[in-house]
């Protein structure tokens, strides 16, 4: 086997990133590596098929490596590791390993066997949109794909209150719309970038509100993949004050939300006293927004 790779009298796993949609993004090191080790554990294995074939290697060992499988393989990928001193290329279907891709349990079990771990950098969307985005980027949150149900969607977003960061996050345009239905309730005057097949021929980056990205994603609700979101919460123009239908109308969702999650009339009383109502009026809000909530039931 050949063993012109980086490490050659030990085990090693490099962990490769590979191009997201344009094969020119694809490093010299990538090659190098990718032509030459002794074993590939890809999350699609025709997928990296056709991408050793783009680059010149014609035979390889190839093992299927995906999320469903990755706890069990993971143990066994390294007790061959360490049973017959190999190397390792571990890629996914595009872009960085690990980063919202299987492959951080392998990397764990490699580091409590004492296997080197390498990465080779390279395309990755989150970090192509934020340097594209024009938002701030000196702190970030990655949220890689958000909850499903819409509790923990709220949840999940309502966390971001207080953390003076830019989110980035991944979604299938098809939930995208809900998505940004749920931010809009708690932040109506975000910022959006939205990156979809970013650097492939069609490649589209819009700079946005939140009333532009639903418009955005009306039109593209059908399309295949999936987009890349960076938000910033925003705050109001200088000058526009909240009316009292609106925080009314805002609270009044919030409150259904915590009812359904569990939080009595005492904690939202808490909760809620500085938004902007007086104590009775607040009572009276949070007693409809409850009878609702059984209504429902």
């Amino acid at each position: 086997m050949s063993r012109s790779t980086e490490d050659t009298k030990e085990s090693v796993i490099y962990v490769v990133a590979t191009p997201i949609g344009n094969l020119d993004d694809i490093s010299l090191r990538a090659v190098r590596i990718l032509k030459n080790v002794d074993l590939i554990a890809a999350e699609d294995t025709r997928r990296a098929r056709l991408l050793l074939q783009q680059i010149g290697r014609e035979k390889a060992e190839i093992i299927s490596y995906y999320d469903q499988v990755e706890k069990e393989k993971s143990v066994q990928l390294i007790a061959r590791l360490q049973a017959e001193v190999l190397s390792l290329a571990l890629i996914s279907d595009a872009g960085t390993p690990c980063i919202s891709d299987p492959g951080y349990r392998l990397i764990r079990e490699a580091r409590r066997a004492g296997i080197k771990v390498h990465p080779i950098p390279g395309a990755s969307a989150l970090t192509a949109l934020v340097s594209a985005s024009g938002l701030p980027s000196d702190r970030v949150l990655f949220i890689g794909f958000l909850p499903n149900k819409r509790s923990a969607l709220v949840k999940e977003i309502k966390s971001w209150a207080q953390l003076e960061a830019s989110i980035v996050f991944y979604e299938a345009p098809r939930r995208l719309k809900q998505t940004l239905a749920a931010i809009e309730e708690f932040y109506p005057y975000a910022e959006l970038v939205i990156g979809r097949e970013l650097t492939k021929l069609h490649e589209e980056i819009i700079s946005t509100d939140i009333k532009g990205a639903q418009m955005w994603c009306h039109d593209h609700e059908f399309l295949k993949g999936e987009a890349s979101i960076m938000l910033r919460i925003g705050e109001p123009p200088e000058g526009t004050a909240q009316s009292v239908e609106d925080l009314r109308s805002q609270l009044g969702r919030e409150a259904s939300d915590l009812f359904q999650q569990g939080s009595s009339l005492k904690d939202l009383l808490q909760l809620f006293k500085d938004r902007g109502l007086s104590r009775g009026e607040l009572y009276q809000l949070l007693l409809k927004a409850k009878e609702t909530d059984r209504e429902e039931d």
